[in-house]
């Protein structure tokens, strides 16, 4: 047996330990998330009933038919799209401000900045939220020194409107942005940036021509979770906003715990779902286009 055929039965070994190794992940993939799935799409061929949640046994398309043609909750999913997409670009442009911050950081900044990120990343979402009403009230901290420092002749409305849910939610998707946009950046070769510098390149130049491109793959990691989870947000538009903020995820919450009617919520739940995979996927096709090689590596 020569020595190359011996290295590839070694490899063909360990890709299959490998392999071995990640079947608990799929198993639980397929049980939790796919199963949720595949009973969300059973859940919406329901025929609903007023006497109950549903009809057992029944297969029907009419929630889908309904649903496409209710011009109220179609504006509520363009809403939802387009708060999704306010939110993300805001986030993305934010975290990678803060991700390079803390990248370029020494010692204890940068354990402060990323332990920041990390200590907002594990409080509750609904807990978040609540403590932006307090900062944001008409005799709230913000307005108070809106007020205070003359920028202001009253409090401005910050709660109640669009403003307030995207303060919200930003704040909520930036540890899903900075942490893969800094993971990302650590792997970036800082003489290359010098060198750009040493060429005439100005600070900013060098960072929008070097450093943007190569952290493309945790920007896009990290803007489609910020879009998927803003766009189907709940704590934030109800607590922050008011019935014009009103998400797909708000519609879907009146239609089980209001009116009953759980076809109907699993319907726009698929819908959703659709949607925002949808949008990800043009996403990632448009940077695997016009973005850096290898940037979508591992996705889709």
């Amino acid at each position: 047996m020569t020595a190359a055929v011996r290295l590839r039965e070694a490899l063909s070994a360990t890709r299959e330990r490998a392999g071995l190794l990640v079947l608990p992940v799929v198993a639980f993939e397929l049980v939790v998330f796919a199963g949720a799935l595949l009973y969300l799409l059973r859940m919406s061929l329901y025929e609903p009933t007023t006497d109950g949640l549903y009809r057992p046994g029944t297969w029907t398309l009419d929630n889908y038919v309904g649903l496409l043609t209710d011009s109220y909750l179609q504006g509520r999913m363009l809403f939802s799209l387009q708060l999704g997409a306010v939110v993300t670009a805001i986030a993305l442009v934010l975290g990678f401000v803060y991700a390079y911050a803390a990248w370029r950081a020494d010692g204890r900044l940068r354990a402060l900045l990323l332990g920041a990120v990390l200590v907002e990343l594990l409080i509750s979402v609904v807990i978040k939220v609540y403590a932006w009403v307090p900062l944001l009230a008409p005799r709230g901290t913000f307005n108070n020194l809106l007020v205070g420092a003359g920028l202001a002749r009253e409090p401005v409305a910050l709660l109640g409107n669009d403003v307030g849910v995207v303060i919200g939610l930003v704040y909520s998707m930036l540890p899903y942005v900075v942490l893969p946009v800094y993971a990302v950046l650590t792997t970036l070769d800082w003489s290359l940036v010098e060198a750009a510098r040493d060429l005439g390149a100005s600070r900013p130049r060098s960072v929008v021509e070097i450093v943007v491109p190569q952290a493309v793959p945790g920007l896009l990691a990290g803007g489609i979770t910020a879009f998927a989870w803003s766009t189907v947000a709940f704590a934030a538009p109800s607590i922050l906003g008011s019935p014009s903020q009103r998400t797909v995820a708000s519609e879907a919450s009146r239609f089980v715990n209001t009116t009953f009617d759980w076809p109907r919520a699993a319907a726009l739940g698929v819908e959703a779902v659709v949607v925002v995979v949808l949008a990800a996927g043009v996403a990632v096709a448009l940077v695997r286009r016009f973005g850096p090689a290898d940037a979508t590596e591992g996705l889709l």
